[in-house]
């Protein structure tokens, strides 16, 4: 018989399942008995509590604790993710996405303990003064003044360095199936606040012109000091609106635009003026109608456009054979961003850390690859 274990805080056992989302029946597709073991009337085994610590994301010991850690203290609501109307989550992609921000939390801790140990810790997230009732343009002309900007656009990969060197932690998901794939019709962006070292996840397999248009809206959340929600309520729907309005003015200022736009007499017009600004065709064409320079017709024969041509390409890349052969090095730097892995080299320099532990760091099985990323950065 597989040997038990003793001392199992049953109270500990439920709190960790239910902050992480998954409901008994759930859980038990993985471990036939869980509700015995909750109750107290069975010992789990070694490996059923190797699979509970996996599914929770907690390490096995807390399960032995008087209380629960702080440090492994979720939220119970998921934090606020720009979610696709047409999504149709399940208890599943709900426990996907508290998964995915319960690891990245755990990044997180490690840049500040890293940093912390380094005598370089990381400074507190001073962004703009969000002022009761400000207005998205208003508080989007204070954001281009934090970041120094006049009238230039850039790609993505550009604002997500402009605001890591703010202090806020940008990770990517993968594109790639994988602990941190996440389908685009979850979730596009995620926000989760703290005081020092904010978050912002940012779904990959978006659109890359879109992302930048998340990025912005996700720093709106910031901003306003949000990270969770509980319920689509009519108040959450309005700080959407607010958020998204403020990444158009950021992104697209308005005296910018209307020196742009000339004559919006087809969907190829609204595709020039995205592509003056490095931003996706929807994004533009939410910005043309919240200036109101388009109808409401007008948007929603776009709309309906730019949904076909979509759909279009998505058929396409699916009968493709597949594009380039991936980059893992590039792609590690790219998910995890310059915060993360300049604290864990810097580490790895210093001797604090070994190759072994920066591979697992990265999840990596190659330690060429992490030599490499040494080299790039």
């Amino acid at each position: 018989m597989a040997g038990r274990v003793e001392n199992i805080n049953n109270d500990i056992l439920r709190q960790c399942r239910e902050q992480i989302g998954l409901s008994l029946p759930v859980v038990a597709k993985k471990v036939a008995k869980i509700a015995a073991i909750e109750q107290g009337d069975q010992k789990p085994t070694f490996k059923q509590i190797d699979t509970l610590a996996d599914l929770y994301k907690v390490p096995r010991w807390v399960f032995i604790s008087d209380h629960l850690p702080e440090k492994y203290q979720f939220d119970k609501a998921i934090p606020a993710f720009r979610q696709l109307a047409d999504s149709n989550a399940d208890v599943f992609s709900e426990h996907k996405v508290r998964s995915l921000t319960a690891r990245v939390s755990r990044f997180r801790e490690l840049i500040l303990e890293l940093r912390e140990d380094m005598g370089e810790p990381v400074t507190a997230f001073h962004p703009p003064d969000l002022k009761r009732n400000a207005t998205p343009d208003f508080v989007a002309q204070q954001v281009r003044d934090w970041l120094d900007l006049t009238e230039e656009s850039f790609e993505f990969s550009k604002w997500k360095e402009m605001l890591e060197e703010k202090n806020i932690f940008i990770f990517m998901t993968s594109k790639y199936m994988g602990w941190s794939h996440v389908d685009r019709a979850l979730f596009r962006g995620l926000a989760i606040y703290h005081q020092k070292l904010p978050i912002i996840i940012i779904n990959d397999s978006d659109a890359k012109k879109a992302q930048s248009f998340t990025l912005f809206h996700e720093l709106g959340h910031l901003l306003r000091k949000e990270s969770a929600i509980d319920d689509w309520s009519a108040y959450h729907q309005r700080v959407e609106k607010w958020c998204d309005e403020l990444s158009g003015n950021v992104l697209m200022p308005a005296e910018q635009i209307l020196s742009a736009v000339d004559n919006i007499d087809g969907l190829d017009a609204v595709k020039d003026i995205a592509k003056c600004f490095k931003v996706s065709p929807y994004a533009c064409l939410v910005r043309l109608r919240q200036m109101m320079i388009i109808d409401q017709g007008a948007y929603l024969g776009f709309e309906a456009q730019l949904k076909a041509e979509y759909r279009k390409l998505q058929k396409k890349l699916k009968e493709s054979d597949g594009g380039p052969a991936r980059n893992r090095p590039q792609e590690v730097l790219k998910q995890y961003g310059h915060i993360y892995a300049n604290a864990l080299f810097q580490a790895y320099h210093n001797k604090e850390i070994g190759l072994h532990k920066l591979c697992q760091a990265f999840d990596l099985k190659r330690a060429s690859y992490a030599l490499e990323m040494d080299r790039q950065l």
